[in-house]
């Protein structure tokens, strides 16, 4: 995945706008309905996406507007720029919730509550433009989510919260120690040597909050995002609220437990505008594609089976 300005141009998003598109989808258990090639001819980029065979397909609810003007026009997400209310028209396309996988080097089993991962991907079948953000044609977006069953999501929690603690303790302990009125007092700099060890003491504590953060960060990716202390999260009661959540919990296609859906990330497949080198230049692909983050993306349950 390539930086976003070497791939959508210098000024794309520049003006820190955003490009809003809210689209009702039905998730179905059923593929037989949609292509794998999701009106690109070649299904590569999106079979790699999933990770392996489609479970299920995506398809956004189609609206229509009976307007003189419009001709009885199909659409399925409205936005707003300079030239007003814009329509835009979107393809269905597959999902897959992919099983959880180690995350190496680090660590080479699966974590107590670790997330899948749902992917699943539409096509933007006109261009949008929106102030510095814009899509072409036919653009194909990628989106995944963190995904956690109940038992997944209480298990996660549990794993994660060492983590947190550690990070949490360790920059408050830093913080403590750097206080001017009640830390360390050989930072004063009233004695040379005592100075120097104190600085040297302040650098360990710097090196193990940065080690501690970089754990947290490692594993804060695949399990449950939390906020607020961990003293506090810790809390069975907490903990109970979260997984009694009804605006968080819903019961997935083909599925029979209740699962959250995190919020996520889209990406959007383009061209790559760098071809990367090749041991044989003769087998240069000339139409390679790299993926770019472009936005989020967070879904609300709006009704049950």
């Amino acid at each position: 995945m390539m930086q976003l300005h070497k791939l959508l141009g210098e000024n794309w998003g520049a003006d820190g706008g955003r490009l809003v598109l809210p689209v009702e989808v039905v998730i179905s258990s059923d593929t037989g309905s949609t292509s794998d090639t999701n009106g690109r001819g070649d299904p590569s980029m999106e079979m790699a996406w999933l990770g392996g065979k489609p479970t299920g397909s995506i398809q956004c609810i189609p609206k229509k507007t009976s307007s003189k003007d419009d001709c009885d026009q199909v659409y399925h997400a409205t936005y707003i720029n300079h030239k007003g209310e814009q329509r835009v028209k979107i393809l269905p396309g597959l999902w897959r919730n992919e099983p959880p996988t180690p995350i190496l080097p680090s660590y080479t089993k699966i974590l107590s509550g670790q997330a899948s991962s749902l992917r699943m991907y539409l096509n933007l079948l006109n261009s949008i433009e929106r102030n510095t953000i814009s899509f072409p044609e036919n653009q194909l977006l990628l989106l995944q989510s963190n995904t956690f069953r109940t038992s997944q999501f209480a298990s996660g929690i549990q794993t994660l919260l060492p983590y947190q603690y550690a990070k949490e303790q360790s920059q408050q302990l830093l913080e403590e120690q750097l206080n001017h009125e009640t830390g360390d007092r050989r930072l004063d700099g009233n004695d040379l040597l005592e100075t120097i060890g104190g600085y040297k003491d302040i650098a360990a504590l710097v090196m193990e909050r940065d080690e501690r953060r970089r754990r947290w960060r490692e594993v804060e990716a695949v399990l449950p995002k939390i906020t607020g202390s961990s003293i506090k999260i810790g809390r069975a009661a907490t903990t109970e609220q979260l997984l009694n959540d009804e605006k968080r919990w819903g019961v997935w296609p083909g599925d029979t437990e209740l699962m959250t859906i995190e919020r996520g990330v889209v990406l959007a497949v383009v061209s790559a505008k760098e071809k990367k080198p090749m041991l044989f230049p003769w087998l240069q692909d000339s139409n390679s594609e790299e993926t770019v983050v472009v936005g989020k993306w967070s879904a609300t349950p709006l009704f049950g089976e």
